[in-house]
């Protein structure tokens, strides 16, 4: 026989934040910070579009977001620096019983 269950089923979440800081150097936009905690990370940079764009790749490595994960970015720019960043709101997102949380500051 099965003991009733007494507390609340468990559901792993992810919580995960993601600074990043770009600043000017002549004519090229640089990476200048980069700090995280959980699985949130970026890609090498990419200059696709020449030195004044930094491209950045962000990813969520659980390959999706789903009810109690909470995801923080934090981007800083300097002063005519430009960068171009791809977020985790473009994975898949599921249901599930609990709201999940991705904010963008910028």
């Amino acid at each position: 026989m099965n003991a009733p269950i007494t507390q609340g089923i468990f559901t792993p979440s992810w919580h995960a934040e993601l600074e990043l800081g770009y600043a000017r150097d002549t004519d090229t936009t640089r990476p200048v910070m980069r700090r995280h905690k959980g699985p949130l990370r970026v890609q090498k940079h990419l200059y696709a579009e020449g030195p004044q764009v930094c491209q950045h790749i962000i990813v969520h490595p659980p390959g999706g977001i789903a009810g109690g994960d909470r995801l923080d970015i934090d981007i800083h720019l300097g002063e005519n620096a430009w960068a171009q960043l791809t977020s985790p709101g473009a994975a898949k997102w599921y249901r599930a019983a609990g709201p999940a949380l991705s904010l963008i500051h910028i």
